[in-house]
C-alpha cells in the first residue's frame, strides 16, 4: 500500500471528515487552515476561510448529511457557519478556547450543534468557564443557545458527541472519564472512569451503538451505548491518539462485512527528536475487534498520528499527523479477497 501523501497543512492536524456521501473529506489543523479535498483524485478543492484575520488553530469541523452546511470550531472561541461552496453565511462569538463541534445526527433536520471549550479569561468578555454547549442554527434567524452545561462539569471536556438519536451528549475529558448528559436538560445521566489517563478521542458505528475511546495509556476500549458496558479491550504498545471502526461491519452483504479497527497515536511530539523513528511507533494499526489482535501495520509517517478515519465505503483510510501531512491510502484489493488473514 502506497498511500498518497499531501502537505496542505503547515501545522499538526487535529481532524480529518469525511461527508456523508464519502466523495469529499475535509482536514484542519493548527495552522487555521480548513481544507475541502476530492476523494476520488485526492485534490484540494479549496479552503473555508472566515471573514476577518485568521484564527490561531481550528481544532474541529463537521458538515451537515446533504452537504448544505459547514460548521468549524477555533481556538479563537468563533463557531463558524458557510455553505459547502465556502460561502460564509454566520459567525458566533461562542467565547472559550472552542475544542470541538458537531451536527446533530437526525437526517432532514440537521439544525442543532454541540461543542465544547476549554475556560479563557478575556478583557472583553470577562472569564468563560469550561463549557458544553447546544446551538440551534437557522441561516436566517441565526443561532440560539439551547443548553449550557458549565457547573456540572468537573473538567475540561476534549470533545463531545451525540448520542443514539441526539438524546444524549457523550463527553471525554483529559482525567480519562466519560461523561453522559441529557441532550434537553443538562442533566448528568451517567460518567465512568474510561481510561486510566487521558482519553485522546471518541468515535462511534454508524448507528452509535458501539463506542471506541483511545488513551495515552496504551489502550482503546469498545463500549455498548446502551448500558456503557466494557465490550473489549484492546491493548497496544504506544499512546493512542485516535481510532475507528470500520463501516463496514454495518454492511448488510455477509461477503462484505469486516471486524475490524484501526488505530494510531505513537510517542508524544515533545519526545520523539530524542528516538529514532522506528521506535516511535507512528504506523496506523488495524485489530480485529472479535479476537482483540493486531492484524497489521501500515509503514509511513514521520510523526506521530493524531486524526484517523475510514472511507466511507470502508475501502481505505485517511491519517492527519503531527508534522502536517494528509496521507490517503487505499487498500489492496487483497483486503477484499483473502479471507485466511482478513476475516
Amino acid at each position: 500500500m502506497k498511500p498518497y501523501t499531501m502537505h496542505i497543512h503547515e501545522r499538526p492536524l487535529t481532524l480529518v471528515k469525511f461527508c456523508h456521501d464519502g466523495d469529499f473529506f475535509m482536514t484542519c489543523a493548527k495552522d487555521g487552515e480548513v481544507n475541502l479535498v476530492r476523494t476520488e483524485t485526492v485534490e484540494r478543492v479549496g479552503t473555508y476561510a472566515p471573514p476577518g484575520e485568521k484564527p490561531g488553530a481550528m481544532y474541529a469541523c463537521d458538515v451537515t448529511m446533504d452537504c448544505a452546511y459547514v460548521v468549524t470550531a477555533g481556538a479563537d472561541g468563533k463557531l463558524q457557519f458557510y455553505l459547502f461552496d465556502g460561502t460564509h453565511v454566520k459567525t458566533v462569538n461562542h467565547g472559550g478556547i472552542l475544542k470541538y463541534c458537531e451536527w446533530n445526527q437526525k437526517p432532514g433536520t440537521q439544525n442543532k450543534v454541540v461543542t465544547c471549550n476549554d475556560k479563557f479569561t478575556t478583557k472583553a468578555d470577562g472569564p468563560t468557564p469550561n463549557r458544553i454547549m447546544v446551538w440551534s442554527f437557522d441561516e436566517e434567524t441565526g443561532c440560539k443557545r439551547l443548553l449550557t452545561i458549565d457547573s456540572k462539569l468537573k473538567l475540561k471536556a476534549t470533545k463531545v458527541k451525540w448520542g443514539a438519536f441526539d438524546e444524549s451528549l457523550i463527553s471525554i475529558d483529559e482525567e480519562g472519564y466519560v461523561s453522559v448528559w441529557d441532550a434537553t436538560n443538562g442533566a448528568a445521566l451517567h460518567s465512568f472512569e474510561a481510561h486510566k489517563a487521558t482519553c485522546t478521542s471518541l468515535n462511534f458505528n454508524e448507528d452509535r451503538t458501539l463506542m471506541v475511546t483511545t488513551s495515552k495509556d496504551h489502550t482503546c476500549k469498545l463500549w455498548g451505548t446502551d448500558t456503557f458496558e466494557l465490550v473489549k479491550t484492546y491493548k497496544s504498545d504506544r499512546p493512542l491518539n485516535d481510532a475507528a471502526i470500520t463501516p463496514l461491519f454495518d454492511s448488510t452483504d455477509a461477503d462484505k462485512k469486516k471486524y475490524h479497527i484501526i488505530m494510531g497515536g505513537g510517542q508524544d511530539a515533545k519526545d520523539v527528536t530524542t528516538t529514532a523513528s522506528s521506535s516511535g511507533k507512528f504506523e496506523p494499526m488495524m485489530w480485529h475487534m472479535v479476537f482483540e489482535e493486531e492484524i497489521g501495520q501500515v509503514k509511513g509517517g514521520f510523526g506521530p498520528m493524531n486524526c484517523i478515519t475510514w472511507f466511507r465505503d470502508g475501502s481505505g483510510f485517511v491519517t492527519g499527523g503531527e508534522d502536517g501531512y494528509v496521507r490517503v491510502h487505499h487498500f489492496d484489493g487483497e483486503y477484499f479477497t483473502n479471507k485466511r488473514v482478513f476475516d
